[in-house]
């Protein structure tokens, strides 16, 4: 038997943002401050990054068509901002990478060789096939050397082999365990100096594209685009993020962005104290994730990122009715789109799923609750605990309401930078139990969801219950900013940074009336200077 080609393994360096303790909120890194000189393109220092996961699945889907997700075998990519970062290259990774390569060669080989409208063994059949395929596998245009690497490869699985399938299978086997593969290139041309600031190149741009509007590969259009240069001018690049947008695979881009800017993934391995919640089944845990997913769905189709916080509709059967406060008696096991009682549930903010995520085996939890709205919602970084504070949640106690319970924290000296912040937000979450039910009473007593937001540029006040607060949180620019920093962090996998001022001054002009169009705000970041740019590192 032939041995696998080796790999060679690039080590990546995920960059890190350091937070301070100091008892504030830490804002957004890419704030200007008072403005921002733009008279020329400013990006940091780009890293080095292989494919994520997620990512590497899709590619293989698109290249190979093979949907069996190889890579979530692979070990747990970086998390870095709550977004899915390619970092360090592991022994396991290799391993592991490299034995999947090998199984989706033998399998794509089978239908490569039937599928072929020429014979394979033969010279100019099997150097066209494997430029054309190497084209697509790198990203990049083939190179002499790249032609020449793959064609031994392919001579020697011809002489082993019985036929082209086994040479075929060795090229597809090298693609997928090359750097080219594996990693997001983005050399810089030879002449460019260590510091210059310059246009990212024409094939590395491409995929720059649409591995944030697609999360996957470049298609052959998108290469086309890339080969004649097209993708350098920003009307250029502009038409090709608009017919990529318009592609089903669309919402898958906007599925990855989703389910880690709002942990959707982890929905369905959320687990309750079965004495408490009993109804709160594997299933019915797997059906939440379904439904915020078909509601994720909608609103991409829509195009209106204002929905994510005032929709009145969800995707609702049987199982989860009583969860959303409607009645299942007409509902089966299929997820129907249903209104909802819009003064108990408004958007992502009350969706069952979310709130039983956000909240312990046995009760609520208005730290996390708090917490994933100061962080996934308005870019906000708090304080760690003191380093001698055990952070646990109290117990349930007979008569006492969580509000009750939760009073040591504003009582505790060492607690009270943090808990300022999140108490008076997480109590707005109080009329949600642990599993994301409504309730009026606990412990006995009338619910008191009365909160208070502070820490905010626009929003500071009172408000009471979660339905309120979601519609303050809408008319907040700093929320749409944060929107858009999000989306900003997906598509270039990294952190704003002090020298992002510009793009991000110009990503937040697109919201600035008050709109939130997932589509123009994703084509704002597609022409910022960040995305179109890159700093040359030799």
């Amino acid at each position: 038997m032939l041995s696998p080609p080796s790999i060679r393994a690039w080590a990546a360096f995920p960059a890190a943002l350091l937070v301070a303790c100091s008892g504030e909120i830490a804002a957004p890194t890419g704030s200007s401050g008072g403005g921002a000189l733009c008279e020329a393109p400013s990006v940091p220092a780009a890293v080095v990054r292989r494919l994520t996961r997620d990512q590497f699945d899709l590619t293989i889907r698109d290249l190979l068509g093979d949907t069996t997700a190889p890579a979530r075998a692979f070990p747990p990519d970086d998390d870095f901002e709550g977004f899915h970062v390619g970092g360090d290259v592991s022994s396991l990774y290799v391993e592991q990478e490299a034995s999947a390569a090998e199984a989706l060669a033998e399998v794509a080989a089978a239908h490569v060789v039937a599928d072929s409208s020429c014979d394979l063994a033969s010279g100019d059949c099997a150097d066209a096939w494997i430029t054309a395929f190497a084209r697509q596998g790198f990203r990049r245009a083939v190179t002499p050397e790249d032609l020449d690497r793959l064609r031994t490869v392919f001579d020697v699985g011809l002489a082993e082999g019985e036929g082209p399938q086994l040479a075929v299978q060795l090229v597809i086997q090298t693609v997928l365990m090359s750097g080219s593969f594996l990693y997001h290139d983005e050399v810089a041309a030879e002449d460019a100096e260590d510091g210059d600031i310059v246009l990212v190149q024409d094939y590395a741009l491409a995929s720059r594209l649409s591995y944030f509007l697609w999360g996957s590969m470049p298609d052959e259009a998108l290469l086309d685009a890339a080969a004649a240069g097209v993708l350098q001018t920003e009307e250029g690049l502009l038409a090709e993020a608009r017919r990529m947008l318009e592609d089903d695979k669309a919402r898958e881009g906007f599925r990855s962005f989703t389910r880690q800017w709002l942990l959707v993934d982890r929905i369905d391995r959320i687990v309750k104290d079965e004495t408490v919640h009993p109804e709160f089944t594997a299933q019915v845990a797997a059906d939440l994730e379904a439904s915020l997913q078909a509601f994720l769905d909608e609103v991409w189709e829509t195009g209106d990122g204002r929905l994510l916080y005032t929709a009145d509709f969800g995707y609702v059967n049987a199982r989860t009715a009583d969860l959303f406060g409607v009645d299942g008696s007409e509902l089966g096991e299929e997820l129907e789109r249903v209104p909802l009682n819009t003064e108990q549930r408004s958007g992502l903010l009350t969706h069952p799923g979310l709130l039983a995520l956000n909240a312990k085996a046995n009760q609520s939890d208005p730290i996390h609750r708090a917490l994933f709205v100061r962080e996934r919602m308005l870019c906000q970084h708090l304080p760690s605990p003191p380093a001698d504070i055990t952070v646990v949640a109290p117990d349930p106690a007979p008569g006492l309401t969580t509000r009750q319970r939760f009073a040591e924290h504003s009582n505790n000296p060492a607690c009270t930078d943090c808990h300022r912040l999140l108490d008076p937000l997480g109590f707005g979450f109080e009329h949600y139990d642990a599993v994301g039910a409504w309730r009026d009473t606990e412990q006995g007593t009338a619910v008191d969801a009365s909160g208070f937001m502070n820490g905010t540029d626009d929003m500071n006040g009172e408000f009471y219950g979660a339905v309120d607060l979601a519609g303050k949180l809408i008319e907040s620019n700093q929320v749409r900013s944060c929107m858009a920093r999000q989306l900003f962090r997906f598509a270039l996998q990294r952190v704003e940074t002090q020298a992002d001022s510009c793009s991000m001054e110009g990503i937040d002009r697109v919201h600035a009336d008050g709109s939130l169009d997932l589509r123009e705000l994703m084509l704002a970041v597609v022409a910022s200077d960040a995305f179109r740019y890159q700093q040359v590192s030799r």
